[in-house]
């Protein structure tokens, strides 16, 4: 049997402190269960987030959101739901969906996962928070992320360039 005892261990570089371009310096996750709710038609916060402190300025950030879903009607007319990532204050990619229920009962509701992906340059060693949010189109709808108490992740891997 052997037994490896070592103080520090110290990232792998190319030789001038610079980490390998391509590979992963960290991976950074969060869970959120529960259920959040919005009826406006202005962007609010989901709950879900991640913060990353990035080792280099030169590192881009991959994002990975998977987030439940539910878009709740009560009216024949057609509605959006439209959610994004955002970096600190500013919205990076937005996705979005519609519901059309000319042709159905005045109350509905659909449930889906939304699933956002994006390749971020923060240009920054500062700590740096990653979250979603979700609003409407219009009144008489209403959003929900976690509906149900489902889980929503978002990874945030910091690639060396």
């Amino acid at each position: 049997m052997s037994i490896l005892k070592v103080d520090t261990i110290n990232e792998k570089t190319s030789g001038n402190g610079v980490a390998i371009p391509g590979h992963v310096v960290q991976v950074v996750q969060d869970v959120k269960t529960g259920q959040t709710s919005s009826g406006a038609s202005v962007y609010s916060d989901t709950g879900l987030s991640g913060v990353i402190t990035p080792k280099f300025s030169s590192s881009k950030v991959l994002v990975l959101v998977s987030q439940p879903m539910m878009l709740s009607i009560a009216t024949t007319d057609a509605r959006e739901a439209y959610y994004r990532i955002v970096r600190d204050s500013t919205g990076l990619i937005e996705g979005g969906t519609q519901f059309d229920l000319t042709h159905s009962a005045a109350y509905n509701s659909q449930g889906w996962v939304a699933c956002l992906n994006f390749l971020d340059s923060p240009s920054t060693t500062s700590a740096t928070t990653y979250k979603t949010q979700f609003r409407v189109s219009g009144g008489t709808s209403d959003i929900y992320a976690g509906y149900g108490g489902t889980s929503g992740t978002i990874t945030l891997m910091e690639i060396a360039q």
